[in-house]
């Protein structure tokens, strides 16, 4: 059984959805379907789940 440990992101200034993917090795498509947000919707102080 594999285990999914989800971490958790707080959005900084001049961060965007390509940048924060690129840190964790994922898709920016998964960083937005587990938040169910858009790109526009990245702004600094957001809390995201990355998985």
């Amino acid at each position: 059984m594999k285990k999914e440990f989800n971490q958790i992101y707080i959005v900084k200034e001049n961060d965007n959805i390509e940048s924060i993917s690129k840190k964790y090795n994922v898709s920016p498509i998964s960083i937005l379907i587990t938040n169910n947000i858009t790109p526009k919707m990245i702004k600094k102080g957001k809390v995201l789940i990355i998985k």
